[in-house]
């Protein structure tokens, strides 16, 4: 195990995950990405390099801007910090070979079988750990969307759904493309089916196209069995999660909860733990 290697990628995710706050928080409010460096949202101050460094500006500004003293959102460091904690778990298996003894695929994934941890990694080349980089991208950039707003841009979602499929045809994920192409279909029409039979018994809107365009490309990187596992921790962790969330802060039984964030979760217990989940699931 190489750690100097892996507080570097550490420090990478974090930087990664800075950069993702800055263009999730931008699409939202409609900023062009394109713009001035990083102001204060509230007194519009333009942010000095020491204020940005992240999750550490914060702690020390203890969530308030240096000028206004007004609170920054915790999202920041949330996102930082599961950005880093996300290319650590990317990078493990990898981190865990001895590349002496690493020769071919077939021998790759013997090693890594060995640790529980083969059935993942489609290859062991810099595309595959990129392609699945983008994808946990857009599950973490999505997670702050749908948090701040309500609502998950089509650049973390459908606009991903092609990359995928070109990914699964060249072998750079661990699904062929006729199962990327179902899983996109799948968890598209699977949340249409639900939000179109809630509104049909009930005449309210209870899901939005973003949820589905979101799934979509979820099973465009994961397979249709990956749509059925994302949906089924999504729904079991979104209603716990509401139910407390009801209970403890008394809001009204019709508040409006994010789905999003409980999707990409079940995403990446899939993505990480899909042996043992699908297991679960058919058996």
């Amino acid at each position: 195990m190489d750690w100097a290697l892996l507080i570097v990628i550490a420090l990478v995710g974090l930087c990664w995950g800075s950069f993702l706050n800055v263009v999730a928080y931008r699409l939202v409010h409609d900023i062009p990405f394109f713009t001035k460096r990083s102001l204060c949202p509230h007194c519009h101050v333009v942010l000095h390099w020491y204020d940005l460094i992240p999750v550490v500006s914060w702690v020390i500004l203890r969530g308030k801007c240096r000028a206004c003293k007004a609170s920054i959102s915790c999202l920041y460091p949330f996102i930082e910090c599961i950005t880093a904690l996300s290319f650590i778990m990317l990078a493990w298996p990898l981190l865990q070979c001895d590349y002496d003894t690493v020769v071919t695929l077939s021998s790759a994934q013997h090693l890594l079988q060995s640790y529980g941890l083969a059935s993942y990694v489609a290859t062991l080349d810099y595309a595959s750990c990129a392609i699945s980089a983008i994808f946990f991208s857009a599950l973490i950039a999505s997670t702050r969307t749908d948090l701040e707003a309500m609502v998950i841009p089509q650049l973390f979602s459908i606009w991903l759904v092609p990359v995928a499929w070109l990914s699964a045809s060249m072998g750079y994920l661990p699904i062929s493309l006729l199962n990327s192409v179902l899983g996109a279909f799948l968890g598209y029409g699977i949340l249409w089916l639900i939000a179109y039979s809630f509104k049909r018994f009930t005449g309210t809107e209870g899901m939005g196209v973003g949820d589905m365009e979101f799934l979509s490309m979820i099973g465009a990187f994961l397979g249709p069995i990956g749509v059925w596992a994302s949906v089924m921790i999504g729904s079991l962790t979104g209603l716990a999660f509401g139910a407390l969330y009801i209970f403890f802060l008394k809001c009204p039984r019709g508040v409006r909860i994010p789905f999003g964030p409980f999707l990409a979760l079940g995403a990446a217990c899939y993505y990480f733990w899909h042996e043992a989940l699908t297991a679960f699931l058919l058996f």
